[in-house]
């Protein structure tokens, strides 16, 4: 009777943690949807403090290779700041989970939202992450930017 007993108990368990894990990957894709841009871009220049505790701020140079969707006026080629965080080695050998610094020369789509500290004539190019730990994503093997489509003619027989 205690083993069948365990046995709910532990099924009732493991339903609780893959709902959680479920609401919160619907979570991150509603953020990485809501955002103002999807880009694809290349890493330039990242600046983040050393030192810092377990989480810091990172100012990110990014040249914009393609832009998937975006509200902001920016075009293949522009150059962009993106803030964002990054937490420190310490942290993420214990476990903690979170984004590292990109390095330079990375490429990937980035899911970012104007930055609500931006002032100036560059606010346009100015932006902050818009899915906390998830806004940047590796972009698949192959070429930035290839979308292949399928043309139907209509009316061939």
């Amino acid at each position: 009777m205690l083993q069948v007993h365990l046995i709910r108990i532990a099924t009732v368990a493991a339903l609780g943690v893959l709902l959680a894990l479920s609401l919160s990957a619907r979570a991150g894709q509603g953020l990485k949807d809501a955002a103002a841009a999807e880009l694809e871009v290349r890493v330039l220049e990242a600046q983040a403090p050393t030192g810092q505790g377990e989480r810091s701020e990172v100012l990110y140079r990014m040249e914009v290779i393609s832009v998937l969707r975006s509200t902001s006026p920016v075009q293949p080629g522009d150059t962009i700041t993106v803030r964002s965080y990054a937490l420190s080695q310490e942290a993420l050998d214990r476990g903690v989970a979170g984004p590292q610094v990109l390095a330079p020369g990375w490429l990937g789509v980035a899911y970012l939202n104007p930055d609500p500290a931006a002032a100036g004539a560059e606010a346009g190019r100015q932006f902050a992450i818009a899915a906390d730990g998830d806004s940047f994503k590796d972009i698949p093997p192959g070429p930035p930017s290839l979308k292949w489509t399928e043309q139907v003619e209509v009316g061939a027989e």
